[in-house]
């Protein structure tokens, strides 16, 4: 029926007076989205939702196309590297491994035996150990020192130790090396690896190649967890062995799970966004002429990642290769995991607010600077968009079920659903090609419980802003790692008690059940090639010489520790 005064009509019956109908005309009311309200038409919390949702799949979208492009030409690289990467002239290279004592002194030596025997490059490669130690330990130095200057291992390599007196953490170690150690005119490309890592055989060539084909600046390879079976973590001991001997592989195996989908699917698309990968601290191949102008803080807890600010905001070209890969052990417990990631994300987080400003005022384009904001700060819109797709949403989705949706959120769910499908099929091609069978069902439990893993992400967040926001993120602690010697009995040296339970820690006055897990497996390496082992016959054990008095926890917290909020993120802040 007519109303009066409508501008929409035309003819002469807008002048006569309006009338009602006899009978009034029910005019359809258009389906809307009806979560929030009961009237027929959307109210201010649909909107929010519908908004939400808007900026949930525009991520989705971006995140899934990039996915794909990166997936694709890494497949294509690939191809070409190799038609011609056993032509290439190979140039000599130096590899660092840094290491703390004692934390690692069980681990470094078949670190330095494995690069020795199994690593294949063709060119000279020499080796250099940097390690620093609160304390004195005669034998495990004795040791160290009997290898420095030798050719090493079946592949001939010469080894170089570095003491770092006064050093207090792994950025001081490599500042050392790399700043008075190096030769630049033998030392052209410089490969970096923790000490719990064994690269695989064709790591070094993978990097070197991938750096000559993209004329990178610095190349970034993957980690896998390489202690992941039954048998790694075998010989627990205690009543709950076997049961701590499964959380162990669980852990060991869903960490690994999400190293995969982290270094093969995520940070390829997000150097696709960002037109930059980062460093990651480990597996990585760099020029020395880059490297050598970026000292590594030892203010923040994440050096590598600090690093890799300052060097893509000087414009240094950084690459992701995942294909170059190297196994590491998993942390020794949760204790260990969970203050791992703590250091990583308060890290992080420190990174992001120390540099917020300089990425606006730097001379990157504004793609250059859009992709840097969506690397740093951006993390905490992903975190928070993730918490409403997988968290929030199903809620809501449970709450409300049965009430008219409306076709505009249901479109924007299905399109939503499109582009994590593809993604989806994405990760499962790159898990049936790069990982083996046995890793498929842990990689498919990773990711189909993403919510659980985006909580967990978000405790992460919220532990290191609130850490940076009164003061506590200095200090820097050593992770410990799963695979530790046994303690050996001996009429000199009897052992108190078995080997501790997943659920036992020592005390004093014994053991005594404990939050958390052990995941350490019991071994020690000993090969009849290796100088390190024939010395273990002539040197005695280590007996810690005297030192100042301190009250450190035996996962000792080192690094510089500067005044609390004194740093530019504190004031930024």
């Amino acid at each position: 029926s007519a109303r009066p005064n409508d501008p929409l009509q035309t003819n002469s019956s807008a002048a006569r007076s309006w009338e009602p109908a006899d009978e009034m005309v029910e005019l359809p009311v258009v389906d809307v989205p009806l979560v929030f309200s009961n009237d027929g038409f959307m109210s201010a919390a649909d909107w929010f939702y519908f908004s939400l949702w808007l900026l949930v799949d525009s991520l989705n979208m971006l995140m899934s196309f990039n996915v794909t492009r990166s997936v694709l030409r890494r497949h294509r690289l690939a191809a070409e590297r190799r038609k011609w990467k056993d032509s290439l002239q190979h140039e000599p290279m130096s590899v660092i491994v840094p290491c703390f004592l004692p934390n690692e002194k069980s681990i470094i030596h078949s670190t330095i035996d494995h690069i020795c025997d199994n690593v294949q490059y063709p060119a000279d490669v020499v080796l250099h150990v940097v390690y620093n130690t609160p304390k004195l330990l005669p034998a495990e130095e004795a040791k160290l020192a009997a290898l420095h200057g030798t050719v090493h291992g079946a592949l001939k390599r010469m080894v170089i130790v570095h003491k770092v007196e006064g050093s207090r953490s792994k950025a001081e170690n490599l500042n050392h090396v790399i700043g008075t150690a190096l030769d630049p005119l033998e030392s052209r490309y410089v490969a970096i690896f923790d000490a719990d890592h064994h690269p695989d055989a064709d790591c070094l060539l993978t990097l070197m190649a991938f750096m000559l084909q993209t004329d990178a600046d610095c190349v970034q390879g993957s980690t896998y967890i390489r202690n992941r079976s039954w048998s790694d973590h075998h010989g627990r001991g205690g009543g709950c062995g076997v049961l701590g001997q499964m959380l162990a592989v669980l852990l060991a195996n869903v960490i690994n799970a999400e190293f995969f989908v982290t270094y093969f699917v995520w940070m390829p698309a997000i150097e696709r966004i960002g037109r930059t990968g980062f460093f990651g601290g480990s597996v990585a191949l760099w020029r020395y002429h880059s490297l050598v102008n970026y000292t590594f803080s030892t203010e923040l807890q994440t050096e590598d990642i600090e690093c890799s600010a300052r060097a893509v905001l000087a414009r240094e070209k950084i690459r992701f290769c995942p294909e170059a890969r190297s196994g590491e052990l998993s942390p020794a417990n949760l204790g260990s995991f969970w203050r791992q990631r703590v250091r990583w994300a308060t890290g992080w987080d420190q990174v992001s607010i120390k540099y917020f400003d300089a990425i606006a005022a730097s001379q990157l384009s504004f793609r250059e600077k859009a992709g840097l904001y969506y690397v740093f700060p951006g993390r905490w819109i992903a975190c928070t968009i993730g918490l409403v797709a997988g968290i929030a949403h199903p809620i809501i989705a449970l709450v409300y079920a049965g009430s008219p949706w409306g076709p505009w959120l249901n479109g924007e769910l299905l399109v939503g659903a499109l582009f994590y499908a593809v993604t989806t099929l994405m990760i499962m091609s790159q898990m049936l090609y790069h990982e083996k069978w046995t890793s498929w069902p842990f990689v498919v439990l990773f990711y189909f419980t993403g919510p659980i893993y985006v909580v967990f992400q978000a405790i992460l967040v919220t532990t290191s802003l609130v850490s940076i926001i009164i003061g506590a993120d200095s200090g820097w602690v050593v992770t410990q790692r799963a695979s530790q010697p046994a303690a050996i009995a001996s009429p000199d040296r009897p052992m108190a008690h078995p080997p501790l339970s997943p659920f036992v820690k020592e005390t004093s006055a014994g053991p005594e059940p404990a939050l958390g897990f052990t995941l350490t497996r019991y071994f020690s390496v000993d090969r009849p090639d290796s100088i390190a082992s024939g010395l273990d016959s002539i040197i005695p054990p280590d007996v810690e010489a005297p030192v100042a008095a301190s009250t450190d926890p035996p996962e000792r917290a080192v690094g510089s520790k500067p005044p609390n909020g004194n740093g530019a993120y504190h004031q930024m802040l």
